[in-house]
């Protein structure tokens, strides 16, 4: 009996044993046929564009014996719109022929420029065939909007736009650099006001005469504006501070009057003739302060003593009013004042219905922007985007000043890393006009002076600035496009008797560029750059 039990044992492993041969032999033959496939069926994406509005969608994708992943390989134009995939990763190494319906979510245009992705469909690993299709999304629909002119309601006229020559030492702007900035030509900058120091030395007086000749050839309107006194003449022996004695009042407006004589003799004829840069400002540099009433008096008993120039006061430091009201206010004073003027240093940029009653021009004749380079050049950033959003800031104040009924508008030095020449710092050269002098000429160039700023809007409200001005048979418009994306069209009706019509941009990627204008049954149509100040032209 158990010789039999024994038997049978042996005959149970020996089963065992060859079940098991058989199963690995099963086993290696069905891993021999374990071949990875991956495969999408895209019957369901819609041949056309997916519409501007979110939404979704679903694809099959066929596979065995494998991991993968599905994603956003590219972003071919636009921005990735794609909002998720569901599932993103599946699969797998040990099952076999399967399908995954894989949703893909997508999120609104809201812009009007199409997005287009590609897709791509592949083996976790990187093994193996990749897929790839393009997904294309629609932008929102655009309905073009106007712009309304109305040249029966006009506003301020216009004296110009300009800068200043460099205010201390003698490297002044030459001819060249002249013709640079007050040239009409192509690439040029079109600035029609120039603003030079005044300086309180008469032994100075000389150097400045060639640069202002220089750009009198080119039409330009000269300020001249003092930082100080000369210092016989103040309440303390120092370019530096204090003020004009009561006493040498006189004297003073006969000094003034004398540089005005001086330059006039030199064929170097200066236009407006200041007080005092910034009275209100107590500095480090050449400088007097004056209070209301000094000012006041100052214009009231000696400004007719300068002859052959308009007068101005005060150039405030941030255009404070109080400073020239008492002179308006009163008819033996305000005889002796042409113009008021100030600065926009951290305010003061508003109407001046007072000056405008009086029929007194406002001018302003001092302003930069320099991401506080002045206190280290360091600070500077020279990436062309940062320097385009701080002139977007400075193309917004001479906005503004226009619609507060300003007739002029004089950024500090023309020649500055920061400004509208360069002059070799900061990765600037000399002698080439910078990007944000081209900026400045998108008005300057073409709002010239004596121009009348009449009523211009728009048919819908939008982040975009703009402005209407004529003269000499042209109607002239600016338009600032704030918005982070470009307009497709915007459309304006030609009035009678124009009959061409053509435009300029200047842009983060655009100088003085020409814009394509199409006109069709008495309707101009152009696009404007996202972040850009377009001036179209009709004549």
């Amino acid at each position: 009996m158990k010789r039999v039990n024994n038997l049978r044992w042996s005959l149970f492993f020996l089963a065992a044993i060859m079940l098991g041969f058989i199963s690995a032999c099963v086993d290696e033959e069905e891993s021999e046929n374990r071949t990875a496939q991956l495969s999408w069926d895209l019957s369901s994406i819609p041949d056309g564009d997916l519409s501007a509005s979110s939404g979704s969608l679903n694809l099959d994708v066929h596979w065995a014996y494998t991991q993968w992943i599905i994603k956003v390989e590219e972003v071919i134009e636009g921005e990735d719109f794609v909002q998720e995939f569901t599932p993103r990763v599946a699969g797998s190494n040990t099952i076999g022929s399967s399908t995954t319906r894989v949703a893909i979510r997508y999120r609104q245009n809201d812009t009007y420029s199409d997005n287009v992705v590609k897709i791509s469909l592949q083996a976790s690993d990187g093994t193996g065939e990749k897929f790839e299709m393009i997904l294309t999304q629609a932008g929102k629909e655009f309905v073009p909007f106007r712009i309304n002119l109305d040249q029966n309601v006009t506003y301020q006229h216009i004296s110009g736009f300009g800068g200043g020559n460099m205010m201390w030492g003698t490297d002044f702007l030459d001819a060249n650099e002249i013709k640079l900035a007050f040239g009409t030509g192509p690439g040029e900058l079109g600035l029609s006001i120039y603003r030079v120091r005044l300086s309180p030395v008469r032994n100075d007086w000389p150097a400045v005469v060639e640069t202002v000749k220089e750009a009198k050839k080119h039409g330009a309107t000269i300020i001249a504006s003092p930082w100080s006194p000369p210092v016989s003449m103040k309440s303390i022996n120092n370019l530096v501070g204090g003020y004009l004695l009561e006493e040498n009042y006189e004297a003073y407006a006969n000094y003034l009057n004398d540089f005005v004589q001086f330059m006039a003799e030199q064929g170097a004829a200066v236009d407006v003739v200041s007080i005092q840069n910034e009275p209100d400002i107590q500095v480090s540099y050449e400088s007097c302060d004056w209070t209301v009433g000094q000012i006041y008096d100052f214009v009231k008993f000696h400004g007719d003593k300068i002859q052959g120039a308009k007068l101005t006061a005060a150039e405030s430091f941030n255009f404070k009013q109080s400073y020239t009201d008492q002179i308006l206010n009163d008819p033996d004073a305000l005889k002796n004042l042409d113009i008021v003027s100030g600065h926009i240093y951290g305010s003061g940029l508003a109407p001046y219905p007072l000056a405008e009653q009086k029929g007194v021009e406002v001018w302003m004749t001092e302003y930069l922007m320099n991401q506080n380079s002045g206190v280290d050049i360091n600070n500077w950033n020279t990436e062309e985007a940062v320097i385009w959003e701080e002139t977007m800031g400075m193309l917004q104040t001479i906005h503004d000043s226009m619609i507060s009924n300003w007739n002029a508008y004089i950024w500090w030095y023309i020649r500055r890393f920061y400004s509208f020449l360069g002059e070799g710092e900061q990765g600037t050269t000399r002698g080439q006009t910078l990007r944000r002098g081209d900026a400045m000429a998108q008005f300057a160039k073409h709002v010239r002076p004596g121009y009348t700023r009449i009523s211009a809007s728009l048919s819908e409200p939008r982040n975009i600035d703009v402005t209407g001005y004529t003269g000499e048979g042209k109607l002239v418009i600016v338009l600032i496009n704030k918005e982070a994306e470009s307009i497709p069209a915007i459309e304006l009706e030609i009035p009678e008797g124009f009959d061409t019509v053509h435009a300029t941009v200047t842009s983060l990627n655009q100088r003085q560029n020409s814009v394509d204008v199409t006109t069709q049954g008495g309707v101009a149509s152009l696009g404007l750059s996202a972040k850009s100040i377009t001036t179209i032209v009709l004549e």
